[in-house]
């Protein structure tokens, strides 16, 4: 079987020419925004061409704290600077790794906000950054490169341990320079060998590059490769291979939001990485209504379908068409992962403009899925859209009214009757918030896949640490969406 150095040493050369060639486009949105609710209709792609990373220093010595660094200040998420001070970084990982991509949008967002809080180190008996590696691991996983990219700016100088990370998600981001000088500033303590090849091909340094390869070769050290990795999807793309992208992990497909290769495999990426929380919904109006669609099955249906309606509320006076295009659009949407994205992009804009009664009510129920559902409900016609277990989250004036199933009188329990462990409580005297939240998050997801136990818990606890709104939106997309 071939190594991977081997793969890179005989790829490398076209790699080196081809590289000095690439360019990106970018939308002109920034990738994540995190406060800002405005929406516009964004036509204009800018030309960009591929950018230096950021100046991140390495260093060879581990002696300076990294953890607590994030991109998002405690006046931002809400959340005390020590929520994961008196928690071991090791617990913190496993249950991070436990969790995994959660369900709902409103956790989703969540758990974004507590991965790149700022917030004091955890407990840990070495200096090996395992907590930060993870929050930066999620980040790259879930296809969230930029802030990745970001948090390991805040860490510098880094040590040893995070400069793959760096690397892997240099080679992720198309706009982004491979972050060789990090790499070749450490030498042999880089640990993989096929990295250091690349970078040395690429600066020119070919003979250094044959001596790793050759001494690699001969002991037999570098990995064999079964799983794609950052470096082997770099090269690969470079030498024009066809890769499959329904099959890629989110990671891969990053740098396809930047339109190099294509306006399909740019929506395709769209969507799969809104379906996880990971671009906004600013951004994602922007790709779908970037150009006109070229045909009308698959993927350029829901392109259609979100241009009649951007269009019809942009320009039109007619009801019926709003009413239409709102039909066809929430039709493809409604059964989908994206459909609390639509529901955000689109909400704003039902709320100031003259619907039809019938198309009224369904904007209604689909605002319920938005960030926008406290304003929602206040609404008269709310009373004629929605059920009356809906108001029950947001007014305790309802919370009389009967649940029609297990699932209603679980969350109506978790509203009214809440039950929080034993446990919540002494972790929280302890000072563990961060780590509460996570385990609440982890039952939250069993909660969903039908425990009902664990998922009375769950939103008892979020409630019981203030996460009340979470709550909210949890419960209603539990009722409401039909994915």
């Amino acid at each position: 079987m071939r190594t991977k150095a081997s793969f890179i040493f005989t790829a490398i050369a076209a790699t080196v020419v081809f590289t000095g060639t690439v360019s990106s486009k970018f939308l002109k949105n920034n990738y994540y925004v995190y406060n800002s609710h405005e929406l516009i209709n964004s036509h204009n792609v800018v030309p960009v061409s591929q950018t230096a990373l950021p100046e991140i220093e390495v260093t060879k010595l581990d002696d300076v704290p990294r953890s607590s660094v994030g991109l998002l200040p405690p006046t931002v998420t809400g959340f005390p600077a020590s929520m994961w001070k008196e928690s071991q970084a090791d617990d913190l990982v496993r249950l991070l790794r436990e969790l995994g991509s959660p369900t709902s949008p409103a956790v989703q967002k969540l758990l974004f906000q507590m991965l790149l809080a700022e917030a004091e180190a955890p407990l840990s008996l070495d200096d090996t950054e395992e907590f930060l590696s993870e929050r930066i691991s999620i980040l790259i996983s879930s296809g969230a490169i930029d802030p990745a990219i970001a948090l390991l700016e805040r860490a510098s100088p880094l040590p040893p341990q995070l400069v793959p990370k760096l690397f892997e998600a240099s080679l992720l981001g198309s706009q982004y320079e491979p972050a060789c000088k990090q790499v070749l500033k450490l030498g042999a303590n880089y640990k993989d060998d096929a990295g250091r090849i690349y970078c040395h091909a690429l600066e020119g340094d070919w003979l250094t590059a044959a001596m790793i390869y050759n001494t690699s070769k001969a002991l037999d050290s570098t990995e064999t490769y079964i799983n794609l990795t950052p470096l082997d999807f770099r090269l690969y793309e470079t030498l024009g291979y066809h890769i499959v992208r329904e099959d890629l992990a989110n990671a891969f497909i990053f740098g396809d939001l930047s339109g190099d290769n294509g306006w399909y495999a740019q929506l395709a990426a769209a969507e799969k990485l809104a379906e996880n929380g990971v671009i906004d919904a600013n951004r994602f109006l922007g790709i779908f209504t970037a150009y006109e669609p070229p045909s009308s099955s698959g993927i350029w249906e829901r392109v259609i379908a979100i241009q009649r309606l951007d269009k019809a509320l942009s320009s039109s006076t007619s009801t019926k068409e709003v009413d239409l295009a709102l039909r066809n659009a929430w039709q493809l949407f409604r059964s989908t992962a994206n459909s609390s994205i639509f529901a955000e992009i689109f909400t704003p804009r039902l709320l100031e403009t003259n619907l039809t009664p019938s198309s009224e009510i369904m904007a209604i129920k689909i605002g319920m899925l938005s960030s926008n559902y406290n304003t929602i409900i206040s609404n008269p016609m709310a009373i004629n859209a929605l059920e009356p277990i809906i108001f029950a989250f947001t007014n305790r004036e309802v919370q009389f009214v009967k649940p029609k199933n297990a699932l209603e009188k679980t969350l109506m329990d978790a509203f009214y009757r809440p039950r929080v462990p034993s446990y919540v409580r002494l972790q929280l005297a302890d000072g563990k918030l961060g780590e509460v939240i996570l385990n609440a998050l982890i039952q939250l997801e069993r909660g969903i896949s039908g425990d009902m136990q664990d998922l009375l818990e769950s939103i008892s606890t979020l409630r019981h640490v203030g996460l009340e709104r979470v709550s909210q939106q949890t419960a209603l997309w539990l009722l409401l969406s039909e994915t």
